[in-house]
């Protein structure tokens, strides 16, 4: 209790009721991100000599747009609220499902039951309705005994300046540009940030890295010592201007 006290007063008061729901949900999230690998062989990074923990750009949310001259964005249409389906990170190859979850009866955030499932997490904003939209995912997955690699298996490998695709069932498509994507110990506070509310449109996904730590007499069971944080911005296009042509007048007609 002493810690979570800790984090409250530490991210500050007073809030809306839909705040103080964001951060606990990100309280509960921060403890479940776990589960995405506990229980599972982490044998693939292990292999690895000791993957490096990874540090690109920075986790906080920028003051002005990427792709915009000031903080307020360009006019864009309003935003669809189609469901997510999918998420492309071409630099990393990959093309992965979402899907929509939420907090279980227990207030905690669920967590894909198979390894190519990417989650949007409904307590988090809507991609395209600004703010922060959360995403999160497996880095790796055991099946039959065998270690398989998650859909998250290469996120530690994406850079600043990488675009992320969200794609909705109608279609619509928002790219963001990532401008940080940092590795936190799995007990920092800090994490829990991360979750909340942002002035600007982004996206924030979040799964385990560093290294893996089995569990004593569990040949299956660990936890890794980061997690991997990929934050990237939404990038606005500009609207098409019309073309301007001189007016007519009477003198013109021949």
């Amino acid at each position: 209790m002493r810690f979570l006290r800790a984090i409250f007063t530490r991210i500050g008061a007073p809030f809306r009721w839909r705040q103080r729901r964001l951060i606990l949900a990100a309280v509960l999230l921060a403890a479940s991100v776990g589960m995405l690998t506990t229980g599972l062989a982490g044998l693939l990074l292990a292999k690895e000599s000791e993957p490096a923990v990874v540090h690109h750009g920075t986790l906080d949310p920028p003051r002005n747009g990427l792709d915009t001259p000031t903080a307020t964005p360009v006019p864009t249409p309003p935003p669809s609220s189609a469901p997510v389906v999918r998420m492309v990170i071409e630099k990393i190859g990959l093309d992965g499902q979402v899907v929509t979850m939420g907090l279980d009866e227990n207030h905690v955030p669920l967590v894909p039951d198979n390894p190519g499932d990417i989650v949007w997490y409904d307590f988090s904003t809507r991609p395209g309705w600004g703010s922060n939209a959360v995403f999160s995912g497996h880095v790796d997955w055991t099946l039959h005994g065998v270690p398989v690699t998650g859909v998250f298996y290469d996120l530690r490998k994406v850079e600043v300046g990488d675009i992320i695709k969200v794609r909705l069932e109608d279609g619509t498509e928002y790219q963001y540009k990532v401008f940080g994507n940092n590795a936190l110990p799995y007990d920092d506070p800090e994490a829990l940030k991360v979750m909340g509310a942002t002035p600007t449109e982004m996206l924030t996904i979040i799964t385990c890295g560093g290294a893996w730590v089995p569990r004593w007499g569990d040949p299956l069971g660990g936890n890794y010592t980061h997690r991997q944080i990929v934050r990237a911005e939404r990038m606005y296009e500009e609207p098409a201007q019309p073309v301007s042509r001189p007016a007519r007048t009477g003198r013109d007609i021949p």
